[in-house]
């Protein structure tokens, strides 16, 4: 009897489970079903392909953002990348919830190490003097620094030497505190692809990792970023 019992909850939790609706939000809000998602999918990824590369893959992350027996809700994201691409972003997912030390780390102004905030959260911007998108996007992360620079501390880390980055800051504004000559530590954390921000909470752990910003010029991609980097720093607060 408790067999026969067994087996009919396990139905009638299946039946429940597969009866739930499946609906998709994008990050800009649309909502899309489950027949439209998957067709989406398809269409983007050859749409991909064809412009990008036959190598292109599409990187997929949901995440549950509703739940009841009718219907879930999903978040989701789209990324698409080659094989490099890919083997990046498994080194940044193993890298979220690490922690983040900067105490045996070489400040180009050593007086700025005791003005970071330990009770704040922590933009750190990876770069180097000779990369062209990390000089694309400073003044996007000028225009964070000086908005939100009463709530974060904002850092940057490069390998390049103390008297590169000296050379390049009496060129170009780039108003963060410097970590400079960190080839080894740069190394350590195991990705190649340049500019790389972490944002990191209160504790110093590593939340989440992006790419690079749009220039300035390219108006629309730049709003468009802008925003999202903004809705990621106010989580942190």
């Amino acid at each position: 009897m408790k067999k026969i019992l067994l087996t009919l909850n396990f139905i009638i939790f299946s039946i429940l489970t597969y009866s739930q609706t499946k609906t998709y939000e994008a990050l800009n809000g649309k909502i899309l079903t489950e027949e439209e998602y998957n067709k989406a999918k398809v269409s983007s990824l050859e749409n991909a392909k064809k412009n990008l590369g036959s190598d292109y893959e599409l990187y997929e992350k949901l995440e549950i953002s509703e739940e009841n027996k009718n219907e879930i809700k999903y978040k989701f994201k789209w990324e698409y990348l080659n094989k490099e691409m890919f083997a990046e972003k498994l080194i940044e997912e193993k890298l979220i919830g690490k922690t983040l030390k900067f105490e045996n780390l070489h400040f180009l102004n050593p007086k700025e190490k005791n003005n970071l905030d330990k009770n704040k959260p922590t933009f750190v911007n990876f770069w180097f003097t000779s990369c062209p998108p990390c000089i694309e996007e400073m003044p996007a992360l000028n225009e964070l620094k000086e908005k939100y620079k009463d709530k974060i501390n904002f850092v940057s880390i490069t390998f390049d030497t103390k008297e590169k980055v000296e050379k390049f800051l009496t060129k170009y504004n780039f108003d963060f505190t410097h970590i400079v000559g960190e080839k080894e530590f740069t190394k350590s954390l195991g990705f190649v692809g340049y500019p790389k921000t972490f944002l990191l909470d209160n504790n110093k752990v590593i939340k989440s990792i992006k790419g690079s910003l749009p220039a300035k010029e390219n108006e629309m991609a730049y709003k468009a970023q802008m925003e999202l980097m903004e809705k990621e720093l106010e989580k942190l607060l």
